[in-house]
């Protein structure tokens, strides 16, 4: 069990975890005029790795888990795409991969990191960066919900 940072070799599987991850606990809470599926396409992904730091999470050689960061101004980093295949959910994976992404951030001398637009429904990843440290500092409306924006100062 490991963390490491994604390549172009692990382009698909990344693609794999965020898509059924995506679907698997946004399918049912999401309204299906406003759900994406898939929420991300392979270009669009290609795209946002010229931008943003992939990392994963393996079990046996196997990508279980995924999650992303984005440099966005001097200071100031944001986590994106932060999904665990369902089985292995709740195991500390998704703990593990925003750890590493801390610690990271900190070698770059971030001070700061945003998780944006965590769905006011999706209990389970507002619980999971509150547990982490993490506050709510914006309510954004959307059509289907509120999204929070939650951030956190690093030491």
């Amino acid at each position: 069990m490991s963390v490491q940072r994604a390549d172009m070799k692990d382009i698909e599987v990344i693609l794999f975890v965020i898509n059924k991850s995506n679907s698997e606990a946004y399918r049912k809470i999401i309204p299906p005029e406003y759900f994406k599926e898939p929420v991300l396409t392979l270009d669009e992904l290609l795209e946002d790795f010229k931008h943003v730091i992939f990392y994963t999470y393996k079990v046996k050689d196997r990508v279980v888990g995924v999650a992303a960061l984005k440099v966005e101004s001097d200071g100031v980093g944001s986590i994106r795409w932060v999904y665990i295949l369902p089985e292995h959910q709740r195991k500390g994976v998704g703990t593990s991969l925003i750890n590493h992404i801390e610690n990271e951030a900190v070698k770059m001398k971030l001070r700061k990191l945003i998780a944006h637009h965590v769905y006011e429904k999706a209990h389970w990843a507002r619980n999971f960066y509150t547990k982490l440290g993490y506050k709510i500092t914006d309510r954004i409306t959307r059509p289907w919900g509120d999204n929070f924006n939650y951030e956190k100062t690093l030491t």
